[in-house]
């Protein structure tokens, strides 16, 4: 199979060869591209600035465009820009796959392997380091420190299961139920999408930008001027940050992420009455 070469470069920036689709594969894609692209809203803040004023078609980047982002200027995105096109990768090198919909607010992924479907989820921030086996494995858990993230089943007959994620032993965020036969196409996503880049909506009014670094056994997290670190251990240091300056730098030396235009983000809150150091 003859990539493209948006999708070549989206797998050379992985690290990774072309070579045919495989569970092994597949759980290459999953850890790679958890540690390579961030979760993050500062492209997002940046597309508000460029398109406030147009009408929105589609919302989401093209492949190339995601691709040629991260190489220019480091970004990744949040789930819709992130699943959307590492399900184009996932197509493009030979595996079957569709993306759900989780409660009215997020983007999956189902690939199907040989009898069975596996879910993959780069866009959440979560440790999904491997596809998960959810319809036949009642009990999995996809877990980094004290965050682990369930799929459990709620009418497996009826295909219905539900998201819950848990960080120190607490909920954290919304329980998603979602229909893991059900197929959508991305442009079932675009008016979400398109809500969801209005001043006022959740990755509006923060800055957010989170990575991977298992070799290092660590996430690290940015929320605002809050700078976090997650060891695998289970451990957490959090240092608060008083300037663009010094924001810029934690991108730069503990993410590896220079090129991103965080101070250009930080300026569009600005213009949006957003304070990310109001509770220093």
């Amino acid at each position: 199979m003859k990539l493209s070469d948006s999708a070549r470069a989206y797998l050379h920036s992985l690290g990774l060869e072309q070579e045919p689709p495989s569970l092994s594969f597949l759980e290459r894609i999953c850890l790679a591209h958890l540690n390579t692209y961030p979760f993050e809203n500062i492209s997002k803040l940046i597309y508000f600035r460029d398109h406030a004023g147009d009408k929105w078609g589609n919302p989401l980047p093209s492949l190339e465009t995601f691709v040629n982002n991260h190489r220019d200027y480091h970004y990744g995105g949040t789930c819709y820009v992130l699943n959307s096109n590492l399900k184009l990768l996932l197509q493009a090198v030979g595996f079957a796959c569709y993306h759900i919909k989780l409660g009215n607010e997020h983007i999956g992924i189902i690939v199907h392997i040989a009898d069975d479907r596996y879910y993959v989820d780069c866009g959440a921030a979560a440790p999904f380091f491997k596809p998960v086996r959810f319809e036949t494995d009642a009990h999995n858990i996809s877990s980094f420190g004290g965050d682990r993230v369930h799929l459990l089943p709620e009418e497996p007959q009826q295909h219905q299961y539900k998201y819950v994620r848990y960080i120190q032993d607490k909920q954290s965020g919304k329980t998603w139920h979602f229909d893991s036969r059900q197929p959508y196409q991305i442009q079932d996503f675009y008016s979400i999408v398109s809500e969801s880049n209005r001043p006022g909506t959740t990755f509006m009014t923060i800055l957010r930008c989170q990575l991977y670094q298992t070799k290092n056994e660590r996430s690290l997290s940015l929320v605002n001027n809050k700078f976090g670190i997650r060891y695998a251990s289970g451990e957490t240091a959090v240092r608060t940050l008083t300037s663009v300056q010094e924001i810029q730098q934690v991108l730069a030396d503990e993410f590896k992420l220079p090129r991103l235009p965080v101070a250009e983000a930080i300026a569009v809150l600005e213009t949006l009455e957003v304070d990310i150091f109001a509770n220093t």
